[in-house]
């Protein structure tokens, strides 16, 4: 799997040397794939991190302390679009005019012992605050398991991790300082321009750019990620006691299998030891045995999945344990492509066992494990999470296999369950289906955005039609 215990099994390396790698699902997509051509002379392309996304940004802009953002922000001409990490799927930062990076803004700015809060620059990487924190005794609470995008990213598009009692890294945030195309730096919390914070909790980059956050941390901690396999009927019926009995849960879920993927993590105990090593390459041998069964006729899934269960058979869980920042994160070290959506969380497993169903029924293809994922509600006026407890379930495509179709027909069970799609992934939906999602805030948030950027400077194409603006 991406990054769990689909190993290398004799039995799956053999059926893909006896039955060749035919790819028997789907074509070759048809995004540019990094990097774009560069012609001497001509403003550099950028293309995000997956290679759907591209653009040829006139201007570029990398500030290194807010006074020279505030300036960038002044001069720059036609749409602005601020950029983290380029992890985002959608085509939130893409512009072919002026492109500002946060690259330059990095590092602690202060921390607090006693309340355990920290004010980061929001350019600083997840990956970085982990080791950044650990000196002044603190910790983040939760994090993602994908951890190269930089905090003003995650934040902008409430990036989370999993666990019922955890909420997006949004919910986290006590304050922030936002920089305005107006040319103001803007200090904002609960207390002082709460609707403006409340706005940029999650703004999709669409008020400013922030500059720094101040997040609520906790005490170091340490943690043991147990990795096994079981069956996913189990794992469906058995949902609400493993994530109770959890500090953290996530399956993955296997198209055209009974199997899944198991992830419980908690607070490390004495005498827990790492057992096995993470696959990062897992996937692609996951994908290597898909085409090499599944196209067989009237056969194909049947062969895939009894290949799958026998090469599974027995095996032992992989333990990680260590400080918390090491065992949340997982390297990534192939492209794909993703579409996730929060659907409510008492609907999560009945709309998993759809899109199951509908994969194998329709032939899609799709052999990328989904990673499905429960957060608590919060009320942030466009966080996926606003109002609800909510399920996360993300379908991802490889990078160089066509997406647009397979996600087309899985969108739409999305829909039938009132999903909310991740800001910073991919998904078709625009302003007025949004407004619908989001009944009690949208207006609120439109009436901050305007407020902070009348012309529209912010907007690129992608934020015109999710926003109507």
């Amino acid at each position: 799997m991406k990054r769990r215990q689909f190993i290398q099994s004799t039995l799956a390396l053999g059926a893909t040397a006896t039955l060749g790698t035919i790819a028997g699902c789907g074509g070759r997509g048809s995004e540019p794939q990094a990097p774009l051509p560069f012609n001497p002379g001509q403003p550099l392309p950028w293309t995000n991190w997956a290679g759907n996304q591209a653009c040829v940004p006139q201007w570029r802009y990398a500030p290194a302390n807010e006074d020279e953002l505030i300036s960038a922000l002044k001069v720059a001409q036609g749409v602005i679009r601020p950029v983290g990490a380029g992890h985002s799927f959608s085509a939130v930062t893409t512009t072919d005019d002026s492109m500002i990076s946060t690259d330059l803004l990095t590092g602690l700015v202060s921390h607090d012992p006693v309340t355990l809060q920290a004010t980061v620059r929001a350019g600083t990487r997840l990956n970085a605050l982990g080791p950044l924190l650990a000196p002044v005794n603190q910790a983040l609470p939760n994090m993602p398991d994908m951890d190269y995008p930089s905090l003003g990213g995650a934040l902008a598009n409430a990036v989370h991790g999993t666990g019922v009692d955890f909420q997006s890294m949004s919910a986290y945030v006590t304050g922030l300082k936002l920089a305005t195309v107006g040319g103001d730096l803007v200090t904002c919390s609960a207390e002082k321009n709460p609707d403006i914070f409340q706005a940029a909790l999650t703004h999709v980059g669409a008020l400013g750019v922030v500059s720094e956050y101040t997040l609520q941390n906790q005490a170091p901690f340490e943690l043991t990620e147990v990795n096994g396999i079981a069956k996913v009927e189990d794992v469906f019926d058995n949902m609400e006691q493993l994530c109770r009995e959890n500090r953290h849960f996530e399956c993955y879920l296997v198209p055209y299998s009974t199997l899944c993927s198991t992830v419980t993590t908690n607070i490390r105990q004495p005498g827990d030891v790492a057992v096995g090593e993470d696959d990062p390459d897992g996937a692609n041998t996951l994908r290597g045995v898909f085409e090499a069964t599944t196209w067989i006729p009237g056969i194909g899934s049947d062969l895939y999945d009894f290949v799958l269960s026998q090469a599974f058979s027995g095996t032992t869980d992989m333990v990680r344990t260590g400080p918390s920042h090491v065992v949340f994160g997982h390297p990534r070290l192939m492209r794909f492509r993703e579409m996730e959506y929060t659907v409510p969380a008492e609907l999560g497993v009945t709309c998993a066992r759809e899109i199951l169903a509908t994969i194998k029924s329709k032939g899609l293809g799709l052999s990328f494990p989904i990673e499905f994922r429960y957060v608590k509600a919060d009320d942030i006026w466009l966080s996926m999470f606003e109002g609800q407890d909510g399920c996360t379930i993300s379908i991802h495509q490889y990078g160089d296999l066509d997406y647009k179709a397979p996600f087309a027909e899985i969108e739409k069970i999305f829909w039938k369950y009132g999903g909310r799609p991740h800001w910073g992934k991919i998904h078709t939906m625009t302003a007025a289906a949004l407004a619908q999602i989001y009944p009690r805030h949208w207006q609120d948030f439109h009436e901050v955005r305007r407020a902070l950027d009348p012309t529209g400077k912010l907007m690129n194409s992608h934020l015109r039609s999710i926003f109507e603006a």
